[in-house]
């Protein structure tokens, strides 16, 4: 995981110095100009965070998460997303979930990038050994204020596994947080109504 914020000017060794902010826009510029390859670019609380390729793992959860809303998405018209991007106003952040649903999939831009944030109904995250606390603290904090419905994690570094949902966001955050062993079924509320059964997920050998 690679991490850039702004440069540091020198200073006497006696004086305190906060290191300045780098504009919003210009990380988002770094990012469009730089070549990341397969590696995961995002812009969370004002720094360029470049994440390492996935361990196999990670992506069989995704595909556990994909597989377990496909019935739903199907039926309502939703999308199972695993390569998109959300700009989040309130923070000035710009991250790609590992795995989202999206609503009204027949009306979604074909050409962009960018999902757009009121068709976002959940966003999940699959934290790895580089992510803890952003995927615990930042992340949750950040889809709260944009007003996303429902953040799901999946913790492997938790004893057992867990996956918790956040629920009810507002401005202090997401108000519930319901947590539970893989192994155990988790409720998710409207719009969802359904239980995901977790004793099908995939746990790291």
């Amino acid at each position: 995981m690679g991490v850039m914020a702004a440069e540091r000017k020198q200073h006497p060794a006696w004086e305190e110095v906060s290191p300045e902010p780098v504009p919003l826009q210009d990380l988002f510029d770094l990012r469009d100009r730089i070549r990341t390859g397969d590696y995961r670019v995002e812009v969370i609380g004002g720094e360029l965070v470049v994440s390492p390729i996935p361990v196999i793992w990670h992506e069989k959860v995704c595909q556990w998460l994909l597989l377990s809303f496909l019935e739903a998405n199907e039926a309502k018209g939703w999308w199972g997303d695993t390569y998109g991007q959300i700009e989040l106003p309130p923070t000035g952040d710009l991250i790609e979930p590992d795995f989202m649903i999206l609503r009204d999939l027949s009306t979604l831009p074909d050409l962009e990038s960018t999902r757009p944030l009121d068709r976002v109904l959940l966003t999940a995250e699959v934290i790895s050994s580089s992510s803890i606390r952003r995927d615990r603290v930042v992340k949750p904090r950040a889809c709260a204020l944009a007003g996303i419905p429902l953040y799901l994690l999946v913790d492997r570094f938790t004893k057992p596994v867990t996956v918790s949902l956040y629920s009810e966001p507002g401005e202090d955050g997401y108000g519930e947080v319901t947590t539970v062993t893989a192994g155990e079924k988790l409720h998710l509320p409207a719009p969802f109504n359904l239980t995901l059964d977790t004793s099908s997920l995939p746990l790291p050998a």
